[in-house]
């Protein structure tokens, strides 16, 4: 059961032409926080996501064996989400691939405004598969060393939270986040592994909003996380709505 919404804190970030708003609520389970994203100007976070995908200053810190692993896949992938992002700069029509990347990427940006996270290179960076990678889309890891797994749906007409939920805890129910293991090691600090070894981490749900009341939306999608995030072993809930 679920309080009245509000909104709290609220973060403007004029270069990605979005605003990041916390939600406020009071659920029955403490550990779901919640944010909302509202794309003002597509050509602006079009332009953004391109120079993410783009920046590969997290590949300094690998081996150089990790860094040789990674290049050809970074690089391919990069190129070709460049070429989505900049056709959508350029008409500001948003098509399914960019919806879900800017639903990923502006979710972790959300996340690190509001929250403090430390964002992660998106997972089709790092995956083996050019968009057709398996499981989680992207992740974060918290202030208390938590990797957050991130699921990401994007559609024109509807409100996929339903989708976003019951996929992240199907991953879950799959451990397929203990399958990212292998390459969150490269990227994390050696206490988020350990936590993530010791069954200790967070989930995050986000998802489009095509709707004028988006609190209502987020208040059926806490009520939704409430029923099937619920495990012990997920100690952080967050959902991440997104509007334009």
């Amino acid at each position: 059961m679920t309080e009245k919404l509000g909104y709290g804190s609220q973060h403007i970030d004029a270069n990605w032409g979005c605003d990041f708003r916390e939600v406020v609520s009071k659920s029955t389970i403490e550990k779901i926080k919640v944010c909302h994203v509202h794309v003002n100007e597509i050509d602006k976070i079009a332009n953004e996501l391109a120079k993410n995908v783009l920046d590969t200053a997290w590949m300094m810190n690998l081996d150089p064996g990790c860094r040789r692993a990674y290049d050809r896949t970074v690089n391919e992938t990069a190129q070709a989400l460049v070429s989505i992002f900049q056709n959508t700069a350029a008409s500001c029509n948003v098509g399914s691939e960019f919806g879900e990347v800017m639903v990923s990427i502006g979710s972790t940006h959300a996340l690190e405004a509001i929250f403090n996270h430390l964002p992660l290179p998106v997972a089709e960076l790092w995956k083996p598969q050019l968009k057709q990678n398996e499981g989680f889309d992207f992740h974060t890891v918290c202030s208390e060393q938590i990797i957050n797994f991130g699921e990401a749906k994007f559609s024109g007409v509807s409100n996929p939270h339903g989708n976003a939920i019951n996929q992240a805890k199907g991953f879950i129910d799959d451990e397929k986040h203990f399958r990212d293991r292998i390459h969150l090691i490269n990227l994390v600090s050696g206490e988020a592994i350990d936590n993530l070894d010791k069954d200790s981490y967070g989930v995050v749900a986000a998802f489009s909003i095509n709707t004028d009341n988006p609190l209502s939306i987020i208040h059926n999608a806490i009520k939704s996380a409430e029923e099937k995030l619920n495990a012990d072993e997920i100690k952080s809930v967050y959902l991440v709505g997104v509007t334009r």
